[in-house]
């Protein structure tokens, strides 16, 4: 099976290829990370191997073979998942590497939060500005409860959509700038809900139609507001048709962005 010309919506292609030889990826975890996605989301590949993980079962991310999507799996968490990419993608992103600067082989949201904020992770590096955020970037997010798993939620950036000003007055607050980011992350709740608002142009894959949504990695969008002021984050909401009540300032949950290398 040829991936070299497919596109998606709002990435590009899974493989860059020129005369046959595949080009360098300027960020090989974002290559990974959408290379899985899209196998996982072919017809071909049953829906059983894309879920998000239950507490009590083990972390399994498997990129399978070119020739047989069945081959591909993934059954994990936000940070779980994002963090079997980084694996897959980087010679130094092992198991001692995670170890020696998380304090676990598979750090939740709240960890990586926590060391982007620091920013004396090596290979990480701190990017404050939303506007400022480039593909392959990772965003993560702490929901401050006493949770052992569900700690937050941590997404890879595939692109910023741009600025974004909703129809609703309640989600655009004064000295704030939102925009649009596409993502690629794990989740048990999509982001989005069909045909409602202004979802057609910020969608999720694993939004089926009205009725029908999946679990698992795929592409979605969330946004993200910035101060006027000084263009770092301010709150976000989980997609583009969440209510206001759904919007979260970060003093009731921090966000902090890093860029991998």
């Amino acid at each position: 099976m040829d991936l070299s010309r497919r596109s998606f919506p709002g990435g590009g292609t899974a493989v860059a290829v020129a005369h046959g030889v595949p080009r360098p990826h300027p960020r090989p975890h974002l290559r990974e990370a959408e290379q899985l996605v899209d196998y996982l989301s072919l017809p071909t590949c049953p829906p059983a191997n894309n879920t998000y993980k239950e507490p009590d079962q083990p972390n399994v991310v498997r990129w399978g073979s070119p020739d047989d999507a069945a081959t591909w799996f993934n059954q994990s968490q936000c940070a779980s998942f994002q963090t079997a990419v980084l694996k897959r993608a980087h010679r130094w992103a092992t198991t001692a590497f995670f170890h020696a600067h998380f304090g676990t082989a598979s750090p939740f949201a709240r960890d990586y939060r926590a060391a982007f904020a620091r920013d004396d992770v090596p290979h990480f590096r701190r990017v404050r500005r939303v506007a400022d955020l480039r593909p392959g970037d990772l965003v993560a997010i702490d929901y401050r409860n006493d949770q052992d798993t569900n700690t937050g939620h941590i997404v890879m950036v595939r692109s910023v959509r741009g600025t974004y000003h909703a129809p609703r007055p309640g989600l655009n607050f004064p000295g704030e700038t939102q925009y649009a980011v596409q993502v690629v992350d794990c989740t048990a709740e999509p982001h989005g809900l069909h045909g409602v608002g202004d979802y057609p142009a910020f969608p999720d894959s694993r939004v089926v139609d009205a009725t029908t949504r999946t679990t698992g990695a795929g592409y979605g969008h969330m946004m993200f507001y910035a101060s006027d002021e000084t263009g770092e984050f301010t709150r976000y909401r989980w997609s583009v048709n969440t209510s206001s009540a759904g919007t979260h300032p970060l003093d009731r949950r921090p966000v902090a962005a890093a860029r991998v290398g």
